[in-house]
């Protein structure tokens, strides 16, 4: 029996979806998400829980329904991704998008026991400038990455439609509001300095994911894990989740079967740590 852990094959499938396509009858299933992609999906698949929906503002201000998770002690999840994500949006500019629409969100569940926020994904480099005020209750936050606010425009802006002559501008705009600096502080454009300023907890999503789907347990009585994403190649080995999945399943003393979408370049180290890979594209 394998334990079929991989993340999301973005824009092609969901981690449940992949998880679904690699499994042979008898495998147990475990999708991932460090944060971005599925995040929910995957929360919601080990831990239970219901879907809620609410309204918040998209990027450029549109009205737009978005899903949360409730578990059951009352607690909460929201997935950056939803509600100021690229997806369903006409164009992408970081310059006027606005990522409001997650503070809108949180402000509704600032009376909850606990909330837990997937952090990736955003169409925004605002840093939460135009948030409500609000007061959260414990909270973590599952950061995709470890980049601090001052590199968050550099690496990330482009990737969300940003001209090089609006990195200057973009960086500028984040410091100027004076939030705190620090690894995953650039998370989603900013937001992880915007909640690491009103008590959130920032913490690495891929081992917190591990740690809160309880990933030792669920490899026990397995043979092998296997996991993947879109791509394999250099940046895999900054943290990514199949990596950090490689690694703790060789601790458990297990096979690790590596399911990529493509390859890039550096994949050849990457795929060391795996027992085997196999891509979906040659």
């Amino acid at each position: 029996m394998n334990l079929v852990a991989p993340t999301a094959f973005k824009g092609t499938m969901s981690p449940l979806e992949a998880a679904g396509f690699f499994a042979v009858p008898g495998d147990r299933l475990l999708p991932l998400s460090d944060g971005g992609d599925g995040f929910l999906e995957c929360l919601q698949f080990v831990l239970g829980g219901t879907t809620e929906y609410t309204s918040a503002p998209d990027p450029f201000g549109n009205i737009r329904s978005v899903p949360v998770l409730r578990f059951n002690d009352g607690g909460v999840a929201v997935e950056c991704a939803k509600v100021i994500g690229l997806a369903g949006l006409d164009h992408p500019d970081p310059v006027a998008a606005s990522s409001r629409g997650l503070g809108v969100v949180l402000k509704q569940f600032q009376h909850v026991p606990r909330i837990w926020i997937g952090l990736g994904g955003s169409a925004t480099v605002d840093g939460g400038r135009d948030w409500p005020v609000m007061s959260l209750p414990e909270t973590t936050v599952f950061c995709d990455v470890i980049t601090d606010l001052a590199d968050a425009a550099r690496i990330f802006a482009p990737q969300k439609g940003a001209r090089e002559k609006d990195i200057p501008l973009l960086t500028e705009r984040l410091l100027k509001l004076g939030l705190p600096r620090g690894p995953r502080t650039g998370a989603a454009g900013g937001i992880g300095a915007k909640l690491l300023s009103l008590g959130a907890r920032l913490i690495d999503g891929a081992e917190g994911i591990l740690n809160s789907l309880n990933f030792t347990a669920a490899s026990q009585g397995c043979d092998a894990v296997i996991t993947g994403e879109g791509r394999l190649d250099s940046s895999s080995l900054e943290g990514k989740l199949p990596v950090v999945v490689a690694r703790k399943a060789r601790a458990l003393g297990l096979k690790v079967i590596g399911r990529f979408g493509c390859r890039g370049d550096g994949w050849e180290e990457a795929a060391i740590l795996f027992d085997e890979t196999g891509f979906l594209v040659s």
